[in-house]
């Protein structure tokens, strides 16, 4: 019997261009919330951009965002984790995203830093609240623990970038994706399954009895720490392969149809 569901936004739960969810998905996590099921929201997004569809579920809930870095409550805003680079590891990763020809952006906090504006950052801001501020030199963010170090390339860039990280970090980094265009870096203990089973302990839940929902390649830890595994049919071919229920695409619900079918097994 599931007692949490744990759900991405960007091509999971949201609609396709995530600016709003399908009234479906309201409704079955409303239910869910109902029969005393917690609704965590796991996303790489800043707090903010995750904090806004958990505060449809009643109480105070806990919010994993910046791929797992963070963890805080809804409502409260209380801290319940918080896990950033060390100086000096940022400041590498930093020189190889640069030596990639990449114009990365840092998550510090609740901002995120960038040296220039651009498109892509105002389309950030604009899909999800995101507070932006642009600074000379990111350099000088390193010694603020930053979260997150993310950079939008081309899908080859992004590969050949994930390679060198990772051949040169190996587990001093987590490499991970959110879209064949994104590539991102964080401190080895920050991924999404770390975090949910962090929060898992806190609220007495065991792992086979969460759900987990995600489309991309930053879910796949996040799978790992749940016991039903749901990959949306529009998500990534290694994701779905890992997953023990395909679930229609985001622009059709899916999540709100499997969590209805879930809750009618609890009967």
């Amino acid at each position: 019997m599931i007692r949490m569901i744990a759900t991405d936004l960007d091509g999971t739960l949201l609609a396709p261009g995530g600016l709003s969810m399908p009234e479906r998905n309201r409704a079955a996590l409303e239910k869910a919330a109902s029969l005393g099921v917690r609704v965590v929201i796991c996303t790489g997004r800043l707090f903010a951009g995750g904090r806004r569809y958990a505060l449809t579920a009643p109480g105070d809930q806990p919010v994993i965002c910046v791929n797992g870095a963070v963890v805080r409550m809804s409502r409260s805003e209380t801290y319940l984790r918080r896990v950033g680079f060390e100086p000096g590891l940022a400041r590498e990763a930093l020189d190889r995203f640069r030596a990639a020809g990449a114009k990365p952006w840092f998550y510090v906090g609740d901002v995120c830093f960038a040296e220039e504006s651009s498109d892509a950052l105002d389309a950030l801001k604009r899909r999800t609240g995101a507070s932006v501020e642009l600074v000379p030199d990111l350099a000088a963010k390193c010694g603020e623990r930053p979260e997150k170090l993310l950079a939008l390339l081309t899908p080859q860039q992004v590969e050949a970038l994930h390679g060198d990280l990772t051949a040169r970090f190996g587990p001093r980094l987590y490499v991970t994706r959110s879209s064949e265009r994104q590539i991102e870096a964080l401190a080895p203990q920050a991924n999404k399954g770390l975090a949910l089973a962090m929060v898992a302990r806190r609220f007495g839940v065991a792992r086979e009895e969460i759900a987990a929902f995600g489309d991309n390649y930053n879910d796949l830890e996040l799978f790992r720490a749940a016991g039903i595994r749901v990959a949306m049919e529009n998500g990534a071919r290694e994701l779905k392969e890992q997953a023990d229920i395909i679930a229609p695409p985001n622009g059709e619900g899916g999540v709100g149809q499997i969590v209805e079918r879930l809750l009618a097994q609890r009967r």
